[in-house]
């Protein structure tokens, strides 16, 4: 699939940068269904796309930026604590990050936004 003329026409103009609003189009074409309206709207959605991938691909799956927590740590604030613990906000998510990412802990699961969970739960 070429992402940039994904008829396979014009193949031969040179190639060149694409503006945010452009490129962020350019991934829609496909990925409708993530970038479709939520009442809770994951705010990395309004910064684009690559906020979290990378068009090109990569080694992660999803073409993510990064595999794991770290990923959503790029944004969100953590604090550690003297009792090791790493809070986000409010919460001890200490042991939900040994789960796994996010949202393969189960938690926050709506990555690109949800109609029902301000905290991207569905």
């Amino acid at each position: 699939v070429d992402c940039h003329e994904p008829h396979g026409q014009n193949i031969h103009q040179p190639a060149g940068g694409l503006g945010l609003q452009q490129r962020d189009a350019v991934c829609v074409r496909c990925h409708a269904t993530q970038t479709a309206t939520h009442v809770f709207e994951h705010e990395a959605l309004r910064e684009g796309c690559v906020t979290c991938h990378k068009p090109h691909g990569g080694m992660n799956r999803g073409m993510l930026v990064q595999r794991d927590a770290n990923l959503c740590l790029r944004c969100h604030a953590q604090i550690q604590t003297g009792v090791a613990g790493v809070f986000i906000g409010k919460t001890d998510h200490t042991g939900f990050l040994r789960g796994g990412t996010c949202w393969s802990a189960g938690c926050h699961s709506a990555v690109h936004g949800s109609n029902f969970s301000p905290r991207l739960l569905y």
